[in-house]
């Protein structure tokens, strides 16, 4: 286990950044917080965090209370992290959490904004942008265009991650739905996987990565997409 507030080295662990969310999310609302905390325990991070290098500048798109750009301040150094989602209680959580991460003496070159994934994008272009459990949150009718908004956001050579629960088998696609239909109060609509790949090849961003993972119950699949050069 890393000693607080020390660096994870490149093989990360699910472990260790389980530890860092409890020390980052302190603050806040009481369930915001515990969320954060368990959501470690679903999401494979560890998959997604060596993909992104030192120095990177990154967006996260539907970033939820910052658990994402939070981890990657924990355990890759010099990230520049903008993350935006359409929950007020999420953005005011992932301030809380930027605050007492500066506490904690860490750097912290994060911000946050409350927006739609149907309103603008910030401006600029990222080294990273990052799209993670946020696809079957979208309305059908709007799925297309994500891939071509992250494109756009994209310095070319910069990486798309791309994480979204699957379709299949029926079993954890069921209860990833009740888990959402709980939690988030909200009827999903999965993207099939293939489609995805379809529009970021529409997009003009090349395939370079592909893995399907379980954790739990739930089943995950993850691409990592890259912006070709000039």
């Amino acid at each position: 286990m890393t000693s607080p507030g020390s660096k994870i080295p490149p093989a990360v662990r699910a472990e260790d950044l389980a530890l860092l969310a409890r020390r980052f999310y302190v603050d806040g609302p009481w369930l915001m917080r515990k969320m954060m905390h368990f959501r470690i325990h679903i999401c494979p991070f560890e998959r997604l965090i060596p993909h992104v290098k030192p120095g990177s500048s990154v967006l996260d798109v539907g970033c939820g209370a910052g658990l994402f750009l939070a981890l990657l301040t924990g355990t890759v150094q010099h990230v520049a992290g903008t993350g935006f989602d359409t929950s007020e209680p999420a953005i005011q959580t992932a301030l809380r959490m930027v605050e007492h991460v500066r506490k904690l003496g860490l750097p912290a070159e994060l911000g946050f904004l409350r927006l739609d994934a149907a309103e603008q994008w910030p401006s600029g272009q990222f080294d990273v942008v990052s799209v993670i459990d946020v696809m079957h949150h979208v309305p059908p009718a709007y799925q297309d265009r994500v891939p071509g908004l992250a494109a756009r956001s994209l310095k070319p050579g910069g990486l798309l991650l791309y994480k979204d629960m699957a379709d299949q088998p029926f079993l954890p696609a069921a209860m990833n739905r009740l888990h959402d239909l709980v939690c988030a109060q909200q009827w999903i609509h999965y993207a099939p996987i293939d489609a995805v790949e379809e529009w970021a090849r529409q997009s003009g961003l090349e395939l370079t990565y592909s893995e399907a993972t379980s954790r739990l119950w739930y089943r995950h699949e993850l691409r990592i997409f890259r912006k070709p050069e000039g």
